[in-house]
């Protein structure tokens, strides 16, 4: 005999491995569970092993349920069995009890999954004849299942009524008598009730095993029929809702988008199982161990059904609504999220209306413009984008050369990459509290009404057109280009190059900029995220954004001098501003001090001290609030210059006049050598004017 000890969540013995050893548990408690509705108690005094004979393979996993203590021994015949009661006299009457109130639980759980089974069996049949009655609704042909039509349904063993059952429940409720007066006067006693749980455990274990497999084969066979009652049920349910506004009574959401998705059983049941146990938490918030491992069992699975489901969708010209407020919301149930919420989340997805530039979509929506080819999926968090991690791959020997060849334009597997990488952070990111995080829609989140919080297309485009409308150089890039049939060797004009905005599904608190071009062309648009449901002000959020790509794409644009200073830009000024503070003789100590606190706050990281004052200068100064100092004003001006309207409003403002003559020296001379090429293009061939420099000169009038 030997002690060991094994922790919270370890694996001690794993279906199929060989029966080899006995374990008493001194401390702890272990589980016998098959990974999903089969989860039974080992206790103090409990044996591990008993339920098998020597040799045979275990039919369930035994893991810790917490930090536990075991005494191990060979078990090599059930003669062992005896022994081990008999060498441990101080603790044989607990083992004997432990041991019956196994077996009493493992017939429990028996129970349960057998009248489970028969309920399977039931709903199969009732299903199946409400599916041909659907079809006849619908002017269809039903198609036929010979697997449901001749389904034979699971009847009881009869164990739960037989002899062994009442002998379980008679000794763990008469325990408190045996425990006086009937274990403590012999150990032969304790062995003899300890061999006799073994075969009864035993018992009850194997037909335990025989249930769970039919079950496993009866889902497994009634898999195809399941998809196609679904998918008959969503079309009538679709029709019985027409277009009346009424929200509906939407019943069993998870097995609909299951269904749809046609994921392994495996993968379905162990979600359902997870949604169902983090409805029943009562604090979602929690940060313990199980909460953690729950949460990233979610994720996973969430993940895995959203994928699957999205390539479902391509082959199919009905998306069912739940499986829609599935991947616009995360929505995977009606208990979870709440009636009312639910009801808010239909009338949301029905009405949906997407953005007539197709630059601000749903998750669905983005990534159907990869698929579609449309789009390039967004970098991963090495900063690769597809082609990199292909080449990447390539390098480091996990794929060949004709498999990346294959894979260059395979954009089945570019939705992969991006559900993989983006999808994984950005929506856990924009969500806000990283600890906490689970994909699904759970009403929990909900801290503002929905209708207030709703990012849709419209309000994010307005949120974005009033920063544009005070900055409106922001989404402009310069370009470089050559009229040969001009002699014009090089010509610099701007781009306004819109970015993809990406609405997360679900409900969050930031925003998020994750990119500021697509692969090393300048002219590609950004990706950015925001939750769908945004819990924040949405124009402050939009305005951070904008910030945050204004710094990002000037360092783009400088390349490794990004902060020199010899090469005017927005961040190597402000980086030297925010460098040399102290010797800044237009500044006051007062605001030096501001300056000192400022980077501390923000950990010395310029960026943010920009993003800040970016925010001030857009809702403050724009508006006649001065907020800035002089030379924070100054740069903001000079590299994100203010509109035809705002600079007529703060023209007349001493703190911007001297800022707009400067400005309006560079400016004229700037629209004067572009007026000079026009003139020269003219004279050569007015009929053949580039549009390029007809831009540009529209542009420098804005």
């Amino acid at each position: 005999m030997e002690k060991i000890r094994i922790g919270k969540g370890q694996v001690l013995h794993r279906k199929g491995d060989e029966v080899k050893t006995l374990e008493i548990v001194l401390a702890g408690a272990l589980t016998m569970t098959n990974g999903n509705d089969v989860n039974v108690r080992l206790g103090s005094g409990s044996m591990a092993g008993t339920a098998y004979l020597p040799g045979e393979t275990y039919s369930f996993d035994y893991v810790a349920a917490e930090d536990s203590t075991l005494m191990a021994m060979d078990y090599l015949t059930p003669d062992d069995i005896v022994e081990a009661v008999i060498g441990t006299p101080a603790i044989a009457p607990v083992i004997a009890a432990a041991n019956m109130e196994l077996a009493a639980a493992i017939l429990d759980s028996l129970t349960a999954t057998t009248d489970a089974a028969i309920t399977l069996c039931k709903e199969l049949k009732y299903n199946y004849n409400e599916y041909k009655f659907m079809c006849v609704q619908l002017g269809a042909t039903p198609a036929q299942f010979d697997f449901v039509e001749h389904l034979i349904p699971l009847e009881s063993s009869g164990l739960d009524s037989s002899w062994e059952a009442d002998l379980c429940r008679a000794y763990c409720n008469q325990r408190g008598a045996l425990d006086k007066g009937y274990y403590p006067l012999d150990v032969c006693f304790c062995v003899e009730t300890v061999m006799r749980a073994s075969t009864i455990s035993r018992k009850f274990s194997q037909e335990l095993l025989s249930v769970l497999t039919f079950v496993e084969q009866t889902k497994s066979g009634a898999a195809s029929f399941i998809e196609a009652f679904y998918n008959v049920k969503s079309r009538v349910d679709t029709n019985n809702r027409g277009d009346s506004n009424a929200a509906p009574h939407i019943q069993n959401a998870l097995d609909m988008i299951l269904a749809f998705s046609g994921v392994d059983q495996e993968t379905a049941d162990t979600f359902r199982k997870d949604v169902r146990a983090y409805t029943d938490t009562e604090d979602r918030l929690e940060k313990s161990d199980e909460m953690r491992h729950l949460r990233r069992s979610l994720s996973d699975g969430f993940y895995k059904i959203y994928a699957a489901a999205f390539f479902k969708s391509l082959n199919t010209d009905h998306l069912p609504v739940e499986v829609r407020m599935f991947f616009l919301f995360g929505f995977v149930d009606e208990t979870l999220a709440g009636t009312a919420n639910t009801e808010i989340l239909y009338q949301t997805v029905v009405g949906w209306e997407n953005d007539p530039e197709e630059r601000i979509v749903s998750l669905y929506d983005w990534l159907l413009k990869i698929y579609r080819g449309q789009a390039l999926p967004s970098k991963n968090e090495f900063d690769n984008d597809w082609f990199e991690y292909l080449r990447e791959e390539l390098r480091t020997g996990s794929i060949s050369q004709a498999e990346s060849d294959a894979l260059q334009n395979d954009t089945q597997a570019m939705v992969s990459f991006e559900i993989r990488n983006m999808v994984t952070i950005a929506n856990k990111a924009t969500y806000g509290r990283l600890a906490t995080f689970v994909p699904i829609f759970n009403a929990q989140d909900v801290v503002r009404p929905l209708e207030k919080c709703l990012a849709s297309p419209a309000r994010v485009r307005e949120a974005f057109d009033k920063v544009t409308a005070i900055d409106y150089s922001c989404f402009y890039r310069p370009t470089l280009i050559n009229f040969p049939d001009f002699k014009i060797p090089h010509f610099i004009y701007d781009v306004e190059v819109k970015p993809y905005i990406i609405l997360m599904p679900n409900i969050g608190s930031r925003g998020l900029m994750w990119q500021e071009i697509e692969g090393v062309r300048r002219t590609t648009p950004a990706h950015m995220m925001i939750s769908i449901y945004h819990s924040e002000d949405l124009d402050n959020t939009v305005v951070q954004m904008c910030a945050q790509f204004r710094w990002e794409m000037c360092r783009r644009i400088q390349g490794v001098r990004y902060a020199d200073v010899s090469e005017p830009s927005l961040t190597s000024e402000y980086t030297n501003y925010l460098q040399f503070y102290r010797k800044n003789g237009y500044l006051s100590a007062d605001i030096k001090e501001r300056i000192k606190m400022s980077l501390q706050k923000a950990r010395n990281d310029y960026k943010v001290i920009f993003m800040n004052d970016y925010e001030k200068y857009i809702q403050n100064e724009a508006f006649g609030m001065p907020r800035l100092n002089k030379v924070a004003r100054e740069i903001l001006f000079k590299y994100c210059t203010y509109s035809q309207k705002f600079r007529d409003e703060r023209g007349t403002n001493p703190q911007y006049a001297p800022l707009m003559d400067r400005w309006n020296v560079a400016h004229n001379s700037r629209v004067h050598n572009v007026d000079l090429v026009l003139r020269k293009v003219q004279r050569m061939n007015p009929d053949a004017v580039p549009q390029e420099i007809l831009d540009e000169l529209k542009y420098l009038k804005l």
